[in-house]
C-alpha cells in the first residue's frame, strides 16, 4: 500500500514513516499539506495519515481538499487534542479512524490496517 504522512513536526512524521515502512507500506512524509496535495495531484495513495491542527492548511481541510482529488482514499488523522468536538469533526469529514497522540507504533500499524480493511457499504463523502 502507498501511504502519505503529514505532520507539521517531523520527528512524528519521521516516526510514522518509518513504522509504516517496516510493516511493508511505501510511505512519503510530508510537514505541510500543500505538499501532500501536489503529490496526490501527481500519483494515487491508498491512504493519508494526517494531523488535525498544522499551520495554514488544517488537517480537516487537507482531507477535504485530498478526497475531492482522489475520492477512494483513506484517512487515519492523528491528534494531541481528542476533545469529543475533534473526534466528531474528523468522523464527520469521513475519515476511516482517529489516533490520539501520544501513540504507540503497534496502535499506528494497528489504525492504519483498520482503516485499509475493505468496508462492505459506500464510502462517506469528506
Amino acid at each position: 500500500m502507498t501511504i502519505c504522512v503529514v505532520d507539521d513536526e517531523p520527528p512524528i512524521m519521521q516516526l510514522c514513516v518509518k513504522v509504516l515502512e517496516t510493516h511493508g507500506h511505501v510511505v512519503d512524509g510530508y510537514t505541510r499539506g500543500d505538499e501532500v496535495l501536489a503529490r496526490l495531484e501527481a500519483a494515487p495513495a491508498d491512504l493519508l495519515v494526517v494531523d488535525y491542527r498544522m499551520p495554514g492548511l488544517n488537517g480537516l481541510e487537507l482531507v477535504r481538499r485530498a478526497r475531492r482529488l482522489r475520492p477512494g482514499i483513506r484517512v487515519v488523522m492523528i491528534t494531541g487534542h481528542g476533545t469529543p468536538e475533534v473526534v466528531h469533526a474528523a468522523e464527520a469529514a469521513g475519515v476511516d479512524g482517529v489516533l490520539l497522540k501520544p501513540f504507540t507504533p503497534s496502535e499506528l500499524a494497528g489504525a492504519v490496517a483498520r482503516a485499509l480493511r475493505p468496508s462492505p457499504g459506500p464510502r462517506a463523502a469528506g
